[in-house]
């Protein structure tokens, strides 16, 4: 049964490492024992999440006090900016209420953005479409979210975000992708791509230049939650295999091609009996770094190689032990 990376405790793997705890000791002696547990994934998990930059989860709160909001512009530590604008008609509740800021007592908006290879592979954010699995190219991942004393909020039908992605070289066929997400909110892939993300310029802020521009992406998000900026890669594409030793699985184990030449994430699907990990449309031609990590009782496995994308490419590696810290490191160089 071939399953995604969603690192979540499985009581199926706890009676699998019991049974295998209970075999007669005579039918082990002679055999090396691999025994996986279930915390092995969260404990995975964990230190994946530490190759997020501090910063890069931000929180902007507004008192509504009875007096309308201006339009306000927020900026984030990356470059990207939101428009919030004709705020008194932007959001509503689930149920279709609607929510001038004015009246919240405490209004959050949550952003998160994400650029960086090596910290969208560790938060799981594979750039492919859903449900093709197309490779695709990105600018940056976006997370928004907005609240009201804790409720959430969702944008209004027809009122939208407007957002700009600062890049220093922006393309012409970039388009605004959302996140199809499953039912424990892990991202299965991205869809949409009918919006257009547009080259622009806009004045760099207070501390630059005078007359400086910053150049990037504009584009208005009509419903909160992940985007991302991006385009499908457009080359042929053909199937992409790591082969690991047998006690590397999809319980214990993730593997990640890391684009060379374009800002490209993406993980590779495995199951949980055999050892092999694949990409079924990897793009070809792309030079990629493989990148593989793992853990297996208290210690931590790492490898990393170059390659090139090819026809049916089939790749075998052999993690060596590392640190956590290395680990980290490593992934935050991308």
């Amino acid at each position: 049964m071939h399953v995604g990376m969603n690192w979540k405790t499985h009581i199926g793997y706890l009676l699998l490492g019991i049974g295998v705890g209970l075999l007669p000791t005579g039918c082990q002696k002679d055999v090396y024992e691999f025994r996986p547990y279930a915390p092995v994934a969260e404990d995975l998990q964990a230190l994946l999440q530490q190759v997020s930059e501090p910063d890069g989860d931000l929180t902007f709160r507004f008192e509504g006090k009875g007096a309308p909001l201006a339009d306000t512009m927020l900026s984030m530590s990356s470059g990207v900016r939101l428009f919030l604008e004709d705020t008194e008609a932007l959001f509503e509740k689930e149920d279709g209420t609607p929510v001038p800021c004015s009246t919240c007592p405490d209004l959050a908006l949550r952003a998160q953005f994400i650029n960086r290879r090596g910290e969208a592979a560790a938060r799981q954010l594979s750039q492919v479409t859903y449900p093709d699995g197309v490779v695709m190219e990105s600018a940056g991942v976006l997370l928004v979210r907005v609240d009201c004393a804790g409720r959430p909020l969702r944008l209004r039908p027809g009122r939208t975000i407007r957002v700009q992605v600062p890049v220093s070289t922006p393309k012409n066929n970039m388009m605004v992708f959302s996140a199809q997400e499953d039912a424990d909110g892990r991202i299965l892939g991205w869809r949409g791509g009918i919006t257009p993300a547009l080259p622009t310029l806009w004045p760099i802020p207070i501390g630059g230049s005078p007359g400086q521009l910053q150049a990037g992406y504009e584009f208005n998000l009509a419903q909160l939650g992940w985007h991302s900026c991006a385009r499908v890669l457009p080359e042929p594409s053909s199937t992409f295999c790591v082969s690991l030793p047998n006690q590397f699985t999809a319980l214990n184990t993730r593997v990640f091609l890391l684009f060379t030449t374009t800002n490209t994430a993406v993980e590779l699907s495995g199951s949980l009996d055999k050892s092999v990990f694949c990409l079924s449309k990897a793009p070809i031609g792309y030079p990629v770094s493989v990148v593989v990590v793992a853990k297996t009782d208290q210690q931590y496995w790492f490898a990393e190689t170059l390659q090139e994308i090819g026809i049916d490419t089939q790749l075998s590696l052999i993690p060596r032990p590392a640190t956590p810290e290395s680990i980290v490191a490593l992934l935050k160089k991308f």
